[in-house]
């Protein structure tokens, strides 16, 4: 079993990359980062954006009706996070949140947790960060 890819760990620690199987489509073709997260995007419309909002500020529409809002991914501890986190939090919950394993395939969770990386840099990117 490839620890990285099901479970967001390496020698029982989080996992700092994406798992190296992801790079390779069912086709075996080279799959980039790029496509990863524009297939996060798509997922994470899905299943997070109700509660974590549109730039996973935590506060989507189930937040504006009355549940308690997630943390916001902009958070200093989140921005540090090890990307493993993210894929453990959609996998067996957190807090409130309930485990997304049933309805989200590993391939789909781990695109979600790239896609919150592009979120986090988009929050918080640099002057340096935008191309010329």
């Amino acid at each position: 079993i490839d620890e990285a890819l099901y479970n967001g760990t390496q020698n029982g620690r989080l996992v700092t990359s994406l798992p190296t199987a992801l790079r390779l489509g069912s086709d075996g073709k080279p799959v980039s980062l790029r496509e990863i997260a524009e297939r996060g995007r798509e997922r994470y419309d899905v299943f997070c954006l109700p509660c974590h909002g549109v730039a996973g500020h935590g506060d989507g529409m189930i937040v504006k009706r009355g549940f308690a809002p997630p943390p916001s991914y902009h958070i200093p501890r989140l921005r540090e996070a090890p990307v493993g986190h993210f894929y453990d939090v959609i996998t067996n919950g957190y807090g409130t949140m309930y485990s997304y394993a049933s309805r989200v395939p590993v391939r789909d969770r781990w695109a979600i947790a790239q896609y919150i990386r592009v979120l986090q840099r988009s929050q918080n990117a640099r002057a340096e960060d935008v191309p010329a």
